[in-house]
């Protein structure tokens, strides 16, 4: 390695870790444990209201999951 490689390695270490944590604190952000049983919530609704087409969402499902 030259001198000018050296110079450069802490930085680019410095930009990862950045990135990690920027990451590591969206991701907590956008996984919160109320979104489960709220989509959960949202899919009773819809299928209730909608009974065709939840049927036909499931059949799709199961045939994806029979094919597997």
């Amino acid at each position: 390695m030259t001198d000018n490689e050296d110079q450069y390695t802490p930085l680019a270490l410095i930009v990862i870790a950045m990135f990690f944590g920027i990451g590591y604190g969206m991701g907590s952000t956008f996984s919160k444990d109320d979104y489960l049983p709220q989509g959960r919530n949202e899919g009773i609704i819809f299928c209730t209201e909608n009974k065709r087409e939840c049927a036909t969402e499931y059949n799709y499902l199961k045939l994806k999951e029979n094919q597997k």
